[in-house]
């Protein structure tokens, strides 16, 4: 029932883009259901992930906008809205979003995000007019590590999928045909996030 819920909840856009995609969707929406049972009845946790708390965080991948930071607040227990910003190769890349943190009374705490901005970028030497910025959902797995020394500080690092448009297969299909074109590393379906965040109000444990 519950994984039926977060289904509906999620927008039609999510649920209608390549076979490949829809698995991985529903492998993390089911994943997302099996963890929140098992810890639906815990109440605790970390400062970090408490309502009212921001951080500023500095990092690499999506959230941080390619190599930037992101600034991340609570407005209410588990709930991180978050907005980064950063230089992905090409220019700005930017990207708003959510996590929500499953309730633990550890450390290191699981989360389920979702954010919407840049998701791939093409880049070629030699030719700049061809570079460009593509912009879509993205879906994703992660975990924070809250300091020992410093409550409310947190590494965070994330496994992402990135829904990317058909604008951006269009444009890959024609740049691999180009006649002088030497090599191509097309971006991976899966990619990775990683960033230490500062508390903006916080203290230190005794």
């Amino acid at each position: 029932m519950l994984t039926k819920q977060l289904v509906n909840l999620l927008p039609n856009y999510f649920l209608k883009t390549s076979t490949i995609d829809n698995v991985f969707m529903k492998s993390i929406i089911s994943t997302i259901a099996l963890v929140i049972g098992l810890t639906g009845s815990i109440l605790a946790q970390n400062l970090s992930s408490s309502k009212g708390q921001g951080s500023f965080g500095i990092g690499t991948g999506l959230p941080y906008g390619g190599f930037g930071g992101r600034l991340s607040y609570n407005p209410a227990n588990q709930l991180t809205l978050f907005a980064g910003f950063g230089y992905n190769l090409t220019g700005l890349g930017t990207n708003f979003g959510f996590q929500y943190i499953f309730p633990t009374q550890n450390r290191t705490e699981f989360y389920f995000t979702g954010m919407y901005g840049y998701n791939a970028v093409l880049k070629i030497v030699g030719a700049i007019e061809l570079n460009e910025i593509y912009y879509g959902p993205s879906l994703g797995l992660g975990f924070k590590i809250n300091s020992l020394r410093k409550e409310g500080a947190y590494w965070d690092i994330g496994l992402l999928v990135p829904v990317r448009s058909s604008e951006y297969s269009d444009d890959v299909d024609t740049i691999k045909n180009l006649p002088n074109l030497e090599s191509f590393s097309k971006p991976w379906p899966i990619v990775f996030s990683v960033g230490y965040h500062f508390p903006l109000n916080s203290k230190k444990i005794k």
